[in-house]
């Protein structure tokens, strides 16, 4: 992999950005990157909601897809700020750990699907989290 240097333009002006949604359509990540140009747009922050892209299997991580659309950013002079994909837990892990799934003060577990949706006493959740931060 080559490194770039970078040296950052002064202000950063983004937000952050969710194209996993429609990688099939190419077309989409080309307009939303003309549309970022004329906003002035210079960093976004990518993969907050990426987990299920990332690691669609238990244990097999895919990182393709992020490296083309980081690649597209910074040919545009947009800069990238990776996230840890820890926003929403694939269906995989929700399947095979329901503990992983926070439980209301009834006892009452949440449906899998949520954002932020976690259990944070979840040891199986603590152990998957670490390979992301």
């Amino acid at each position: 992999m080559e490194y770039k240097k970078i040296n950052m333009p002064g202000l950063l002006h983004g937000g952050d950005y969710n194209p996993e949604q429609w990688l099939d359509r190419p077309d989409i990540l080309e307009e939303d990157i003309r549309l970022m140009k004329l906003a002035h747009v210079n960093n976004v922050s990518l993969g907050i909601f990426s987990w299920a892209f990332l690691e669609p299997e238990e244990g097999k991580y895919q990182f393709d897809y992020l490296e083309e659309i980081i690649n597209r950013l910074y040919d545009n002079g947009i800069y990238t700020n990776l996230a840890t994909p820890t926003g929403a837990m694939p269906n995989w892990m929700t399947q095979k750990y329901p503990e992983v799934m926070q439980t209301d003060e009834n006892g009452i577990q949440n449906l899998p699907g949520k954002r932020h949706n976690f259990c944070y006493t979840s040891a199986v959740m603590r152990e998957k989290l670490e390979s992301w931060i």
